[in-house]
């Protein structure tokens, strides 16, 4: 079985098993999130599903898979709500009439990590375009998530950026793998890898990579959303229960837990907060 099959196979049985639990069509004390691995791995997601459900008495079944995944799951009906970070693949599920809304509900960066040494020179390459033409040279493995998460797509689209193909080279490495996985095997074979800025700093007191590339600059934003599916289209999904999470993350108690996450466990504040709407 190839990863990216054995990443939809996961994901399929997680759905079964969430869904499949004694849940009832539209169960007001049972909320199935999609989200990402990104989210999980770095530790945001943990304390976000038992603040949620020490407040509210629901219960959160969050289904942790790449951002490709997680949408798909919201235009097949099989989880209340999603929180991901791919805005191109949520406009165009927005344009099917899939989602009642999408609103924003916090932001980081992506990141290059890679060898200290820095074969490629990405450190100095200066923009997004410009680091992945200096990576396509291929002095130094790359190690790619390729499971069709947000991180992955991005990259996809930096690489075209770059005017680079890079399957099929012998320096490129696609895992079909979680955030963290993949930053295990970029560190097993000393490779470059793009990552998101908090499932990096979970993991790199165990990893001998070095930060490379960190910048403000749009190309590298990383954009988290919270999309509520159309009543409409999906009546027997618990939409009062997703509400209720879009409001503990927007307004809420949620709000400070993504504002402080960070402090404790990196010395530093991970994610930005846009306003209150």
């Amino acid at each position: 079985m190839t990863g990216r099959r054995l990443v939809v196979w996961i994901a399929g049985a997680l759905v079964a098993v969430a869904i499949g639990c004694g849940r009832r069509p539209g169960d007001p004390a049972r909320l199935v999130l999609a989200t990402t691995t990104s989210v999980r791995d770095c530790g945001l997601l943990d304390a976000l599903v038992a603040a949620f459900e020490r407040e509210t008495g629901i219960r959160v079944a969050p289904i942790a898979v790449g951002s490709g995944e997680a949408l798909r799951m919201g235009r097949d009906g099989n989880a209340d709500l999603l929180l991901v970070h791919d805005p191109a693949g949520e406009a165009a599920l927005q344009a099917e009439g899939l989602v009642a809304e999408d609103v924003e509900v916090f932001r980081s960066r992506f990141v290059i990590v890679g060898p200290a040494a820095d074969p490629a020179g990405v450190a100095g390459a200066g923009g997004a375009a410009a680091v992945f033409r200096a990576l396509g040279a291929g002095r130094a493995p790359f190690v790619s998530r390729g499971d069709d998460s947000g991180t992955h797509r991005l990259e996809r689209r930096l690489w075209a950026a770059a005017g680079v193909s890079p399957e099929g080279r012998p320096w490129y490495v696609s895992v079909g793998a979680g955030m963290m996985h993949t930053l295990r095997v970029a560190n097993e074979r000393q490779a470059y890898c793009l990552s998101d800025l908090a499932t990096w700093l979970a993991g790199k007191s165990s990893l001998d990579l070095a930060l490379l590339v960190d910048s403000d600059d749009p190309d590298w934003a990383n954009v988290y959303s919270v999309l509520l599916l159309s009543p409409g289209r999906f009546g027997s999904l618990n939409h009062e229960g997703a509400r209720r999470f879009r409001d503990f993350l927007v307004r809420g108690a949620g709000r400070e837990i993504v504002r402080r996450f960070g402090e404790a466990e990196f010395g530093r504040s991970v994610f930005a907060l846009p306003a209150v709407p």
